[in-house]
């Protein structure tokens, strides 16, 4: 049992998620028909997720009027991602079969212009359309109506530890390592792109290979993060669970309490459901000396409650008969409280006081056993688990320190005491899984 546990652990937290094919593929009329092709030069560019011949997953579309970063679906916007158009300006949200579902439009100083919600355009705000370059014109940068057209450099990049060190490289493991797909500057993420990790997917703003900017970070569970951040936080942005509800808020990049979130919103608070889950550790050492734990707990948000059973058995040769060995055998039960941080990538600490158990100890010269029930110490543990889909893989270390005293003799025609306790103190390795439902 130890060696399946350890087993299933290691191979949870290695777990890598299957790639879809990445790649390049243009978008023309070939035989007077439209349609995705391996090659072309002035056409409608995606470089990312492929399926069926099309672009399917996450990408980055250019065409002449600007680019899109995001989820598409058979050649089209559909999911979270951000159209940013030659101008500066740009859509970012909820995209469903090419057209905004949950969208804002942003000018180029990043004030909001319209707003669709479900499809429907709430404003319209009219203004002039066009395309502008940004460029130094007489030791002065600007916005002018004539320019180069020469796209910026897009591509692919693999985040990764290279001769101790780590960077962004132009080769790397699709299963492993951080993958970037969009544009590209010095040889870092820089502009609007698609970041991909084994903890989620962020489509948007990045500035030297950290998201900084408007955009969306999705995670493997269904929650969202949307809107502006800056160096790799949370600037102005909302949270939401699975189920679209708003979960906390982001303000100047102050998290704000349930209670100061804007009074449109308590109701998502208010309706909030509760993540309530399930842990089980297991820890077992072999030899002259066995122990083993084991514990279930129950999870309410951060908070966890749960009961371990501890035993302990070992032996030592009697000093009066060499060839004969003592046995000393104590088991205990505690209960634990524990508090988990993270969401991803999660630490649980926690602390466990011993409220029963029991202890013998057999002599083999003179054969007597002596027995208690007389048991106090306490327990501590840390954890560091990963999170998918509501799975968790655990492992950590947990710490006890208990005292046995008062053995008395079971013979019961003459009742003997030993007086001195008998202490034991350790440490030990433990694994074990969880489940949120």
């Amino acid at each position: 049992m130890k060696h399946l546990l350890i087993l299933l652990s290691l191979l949870f937290l290695t777990f890598p998620l299957v790639a879809q094919e990445k790649g390049v593929l243009y978008f023309k009329k070939v035989n007077g028909k439209f349609g995705w092709f391996e090659n072309g030069k002035k056409d409608w560019k995606y470089i990312g997720e492929i399926k069926n011949g099309k672009p399917n997953g996450t990408g980055v579309l250019s065409s002449t009027f600007g680019k899109y970063s995001g989820e598409v679906k058979n050649g089209i916007q559909h999911g979270q991602g951000t159209y940013t158009y030659k101008s500066g300006r740009k859509r970012v949200g909820e995209f469903r079969k090419g057209k905004p579902w949950n969208v804002k439009s942003y000018d180029k100083n990043g004030k909001i212009e319209t707003e669709w919600v479900k499809g429907i355009k709430l404003k319209k705000v009219a203004q002039e359309t066009g395309v502008l370059y940004f460029k130094k014109v007489n030791g002065k940068y600007g916005w002018f109506k004539n320019g180069d057209d020469k796209k910026e450099e897009t591509g692919v990049l693999y985040f990764k530890k290279v001769n101790g060190k780590y960077g962004w490289f132009k080769n790397g493991d699709d299963k492993k390592d951080w993958i970037y797909v969009g544009e590209i500057k010095n040889g870092k993420p820089n502009g609007t792109g698609v970041l991909s990790s084994t903890s989620g997917k962020y489509s948007g703003e990045v500035k030297n290979g950290i998201q900084h900017g408007q955009g969306t970070y999705t995670y493997k569970s269904g929650r969202k993060r949307v809107g502006e951040f800056r160096k790799g936080k949370p600037w102005n942005v909302k949270s939401y669970d699975k189920n679209g509800k708003i979960e906390t808020e982001w303000v100047k990049g102050i998290k704000l309490k349930k209670e100061e979130a804007p009074l449109e919103e308590k109701g998502h608070t208010e309706n909030k459901s509760y993540k309530i889950g399930v842990r089980v550790l297991l820890g077992n050492t072999s030899g002259k000396t066995s122990t083993s734990n084991s514990s279930f707990s129950l999870i309410w948000e951060n908070y966890g409650l749960g009961f371990n059973q501890m035993s302990f058995k070992t032996t030592y040769s009697n000093k009066n008969t060499p060839s004969k060995n003592n046995v000393y055998e104590m088991k205990n039960s505690s209960l634990d409280l524990s508090y988990t941080i993270g969401e991803n990538w999660i630490l649980t600490t926690g602390a466990g006081y011993v409220y029963g158990g029991k202890g013998s100890i057999t002599s083999a010269s003179p054969a007597i056993k002596y027995e208690t029930e007389s048991v106090s110490g306490f327990g501590l543990f840390g954890l560091l688990g990963m999170v998918w889909e509501g799975l968790e893989g655990l492992i950590g270390v947990r710490y006890y320190s208990t005292n046995y005293t008062d053995f008395n003799s079971t013979n019961t025609s003459e009742v003997s005491t030993l007086v001195k306790p008998y202490p034991i103190s350790d440490a030990q390795l433990i694994f074990g899984l969880g489940y949120s439902f």
